[in-house]
């Protein structure tokens, strides 16, 4: 092989091997080395990422319940106190807080776990089913 050859191959060869990491990052929640995956990883994969979304989502519930706990403490010490020494408007402006904030919760759309999706993608792909 001549100079000018290998001077002509080598980016080639360069940009051959670069391609499928270039096209991993193009696609949301590929990783490289994702179409190396089997079956049984995809799912091993997909378990983890569910039970991560549920870890999530059980720490918000609990910041929820911990939250509503306080705004009924609050709005239990008012009602006891007949509102006295500001009390009142104090419950009043932490039970409405609590309440924007839950209608801001549902009315957000979920949010769409891209890692999750492209495992999806990948399962189907290499049509795999559960055992």
């Amino acid at each position: 092989m001549t100079i000018s050859k290998a001077l002509i191959a080598a980016p080639s060869i360069g940009v051959a091997l670069w391609i499928p990491y270039a096209l991993a990052d193009d696609v949301p929640g590929a990783k490289p080395g994702d179409d190396a995956l089997t079956c049984e990883q995809i799912y091993a994969q997909g378990t983890d990422e569910s039970q991560r979304e549920q870890d999530e989502r059980s720490k918000k519930n609990e910041e929820r319940r911990s939250q509503l706990r306080a705004t009924a403490g609050l709005i239990t010490g008012a009602m006891l106190s007949g509102g006295l020494s500001g009390t009142g408007p104090a419950a009043q402006k932490a039970a409405e807080a609590q309440a924007d904030s839950q209608m801001a919760q549902l009315g957000a759309a979920p949010q769409v776990n891209a890692r999750k999706e492209r495992l999806r993608q990948l399962w189907t792909q290499k049509q795999c089913v559960k055992k």
